[in-house]
Order: C-alpha cells, then structure tokens, then sequence
C-alpha cells in the first residue's frame, strides 16, 4: 500500500523537473552570448541550476517561467555561468491590493566572481577588494593607488582573522600589469546597509553577509573601470 501510494509523487516530481528543463531547452540563447561561450554549454548550465526544488517550483506557474527566461536571459547577454558566477534567487511579494502573497519570481543577481569575470574579460588584471574593520589602521595614498590597510596589531597574524570586530567600510580596486592601478572605490557600513535596505534579497544579505558586501564593491568598481562580456585576448 505505502509504495504504490507514492509512485504518484514520484512521477508527479520527474514531471515537474522535467517540464522545467523543457522549457530551457527549447530557448535559443545563441544569438546573446559572447563569442566565448556557445549555446550548447550554457544550455547545459541553465538545465543543471533548474533541476533545484525552488526554481522548479517557481516554473509551475507562468509568471514565474517568465522571470526565470527573463534572469537567464540577463545571464546570457553577459556571458556568466549560472548557479556559479549569476544566481537566480527566489522572491516573493505581497499583491499591493489584496495583500496575498503572489507566487515567487526568480530574480537575478551577479555575484562577486562575476564582476571580477566582467572587469576581467576587457584587460588582463587583478581585482582586489577588502573590507576595513574597527581598530584597522586605513589611509588613502592616492586616488589610483593602493591604500594603507592593516589590522590593529599588524604582527599578530590573527587580527587579519578575526571576523568578530565589526564592519566599518570597505574598498576596491584592479590593479594592472606594469603597476598600474584603477581609480580606489571607498564605501562605508552606512552606505553597505543602503544597499542592503533596497536589495530585494536581503536574507542574502543576511545569510553571507561579508560576500554581498564584497560583490556590491566589486559591482561598484565595474562601474568606473572598463568591462566586457566578451573575453578580449590580451
């Protein structure tokens, strides 16, 4: 009785996942990517993060489908790998009439190893950015050179470690070869928790809390140093 009365939830599950992998498999992303990365290997990208729970539940319903299209989408044109350098996050909202929760949507988010991917593929180069905590000494040497950043106590090698002092800011920058150096992007905690309080994924900001901070310097730098989707051979 218990085994044949589960064959149902079982074929209905191989059902849905499979629904969902159909759908990806028959959109052509070709025409979007870069150069650098062919269809068929983003295909196999998108049909492997669609195999997760969340987003095959986000694909039973039509308005859910659509945003995960339209977040991959967004992926293809800038040639990152899906579930590893662009994520598709599940969001709900209330319907601002009713006040029912809607079903969720996938939105799409660039981590910090796809801005670093983006500022990479325009110029070979090295991105670096750190967060400042409170007690670190940190001066500014120029507005393109590395800054003064050290812990406390420099010669204790469990300061650089010691994650229980709190964020106070945080900075970034691509260092070039040849000594060269982008302009030096400077945020503060207040402006980090700016960006949090408008994220529409704050419990990602929650649950990775130095990663997002990180990621939102690296998405702030890319906006003043070149990037490309296409990889440009040095």
């Amino acid at each position: 009785m218990g085994p044949m009365s589960e064959a149902p939830t079982v074929a209905g599950e191989v059902a849905r996942v499979s629904g969902a992998q159909r759908m990806i498999e028959a959109q052509d992303y070709a025409p979007v990517l870069p150069a650098h990365v062919s269809g068929e290997k983003f295909q196999r990208w998108a049909v492997h993060i669609l195999t997760r729970p969340e987003l095959v539940d986000i694909a039973q319903s039509e308005v859910g489908r659509l945003s995960i299209m339209k977040a991959l989408m967004d992926c293809a044109n800038l040639g990152l790998e899906p579930g590893r350098e662009f994520h598709l996050v599940p969001f709900s909202m209330k319907d601002p009439q009713t006040g029912e929760k809607m079903p969720p949507l996938a939105v799409g988010i660039t981590d910090y190893k796809g801005e670093i991917r983006l500022i990479g593929n325009a110029r070979r180069c090295s991105v670096i950015a750190q967060l400042v905590r409170e007690g670190d000494t940190f001066y500014m040497r120029a507005a393109n050179a590395p800054p003064m950043h050290e812990p406390a106590d420099a010669t204790d090698v469990n300061a650089w470690f010691d994650e229980g002092r709190p964020v106070i800011g945080g900075y970034a920058y691509v260092a070039y070869p040849g000594d060269e150096y982008s302009m030096v992007i400077r945020m503060s905690e207040a402006a980090f928790l700016k960006h949090r309080a408008k994220a529409r994924t704050v419990k990602v900001w929650d649950e990775w809390p130095e990663e997002m901070r990180l990621k939102t310097l690296a998405h702030q730098l890319r906006k003043w140093v070149p990037w490309s989707a296409e990889w440009v051979p040095s």
